[in-house]
This record gives structure tokens, C-alpha cells and sequence, in this order.
């Protein structure tokens, strides 16, 4: 008798989640101890994405990353300059700058529009696509019908057998 094929893997293992969560625990420390006020900012810039996470009810988690990555894309330029000080009082000016805040939470108010913009916009999309096959349809029913008459439509109502 053949083996079965393995089925396909659902996600990442337990093992590929520990490791990128110890990880991300290893430079969220180095990062507390180093450039705490840089910490703060990236902790607070990502409340957006735990928001995000909570809210969201699909498995993936789609909002979550979108919201995640466009928050990262902006605090990423402010994060670059406070790493160039790169000591205790690196980075504390950040937590002041307005600048940076509006973009942090601006990039993430975006992405959050997407995610209620897209699927409007999809469904939109698809609707229209759905009425011009049904009116090329009618169409081609109406063509049948002025060449082979009526007794076409009526072989079309009746049920299957």
C-alpha cells in the first residue's frame, strides 16, 4: 500500500514561534537597556497593531499586519536617527517630537482605512463584474431565441432530469 502524502503544514511550528518570540523578548531587552526612551517609542507606536489584533476577527490577522508594518515604516526614520546618538539620552528628544507621532499614528490610521476601504472596493468590483456577465447572458439568450424561437426559452425552464 503507498503512503499518504504528508499534508500540507497549517502554519508555523511551536518551535519557529519560541524561537522568534525569544527573539523579539532578546531585542525588545536590548533595546530597554540601551536606548530605553527609543523602547517607549516603538512600545507606544505599536499600540495601534494591539489594537488591531484584538479587533480583528479573522485567524490571520490581516489588519493587524497592515497596521504593524505601516506603523514600522514610520517610526523607522526616527528610530535610525535616535540609534546615530546611541546613548542614555539618545532617542529621548523622540518622545517630544510632534512630528514623529503624527506619523506614527497617521501611517497607522492609513493602513486602518485601507482595511475598511479594500473589501468596499473589492465588493464593488467584483458586483459590477457579476452584472455584466449577467447582461452578456441576456444577451446570448435573447440571440438564441430570435434564431431557434421561443420553444428555446421554455427548454430552458424546465428542470433537469
Amino acid at each position: 500500500m503507498a503512503k499518504q502524502p504528508k499534508s500540507a503544514k497549517k502554519g508555523p511550528s511551536a518551535m519557529t514561534l519560541a524561537m522568534a518570540g525569544t527573539g523579539v523578548i532578546a531585542i525588545v531587552a536590548w533595546l530597554a537597556y540601551n536606548v530605553p526612551w527609543l523602547c517607549l517609542f516603538v512600545v507606544a507606536g505599536f499600540l495601534p497593531t494591539l489594537a488591531a489584533a484584538i479587533v480583528d476577527p479573522t485567524r490571520q490577522k490581516h489588519d493587524a499586519i497592515a497596521v504593524g508594518t505601516m506603523s514600522m515604516g514610520a517610526m523607522l526614520p526616527f528610530l535610525l536617527d535616535g540609534f546615530s546618538a546611541m546613548g542614555r539620552t539618545g532617542g529621548r528628544e523622540i518622545l517630544g517630537n510632534a512630528f514623529a507621532w503624527l506619523s506614527v499614528y497617521g501611517a497607522a490610521v492609513f493602513a486602518w482605512g485601507l482595511c475598511w476601504l479594500f473589501p468596499i472596493v473589492a465588493n464593488i468590483i467584483y458586483e459590477n463584474r457579476a452584472q455584466a456577465r449577467l447582461r452578456q447572458l441576456q444577451r446570448r439568450q435573447n440571440s438564441l431565441e430570435t434564431e431557434w424561437g421561443e420553444r428555446v426559452k421554455e427548454l430552458a425552464d424546465l428542470p433537469p432530469q
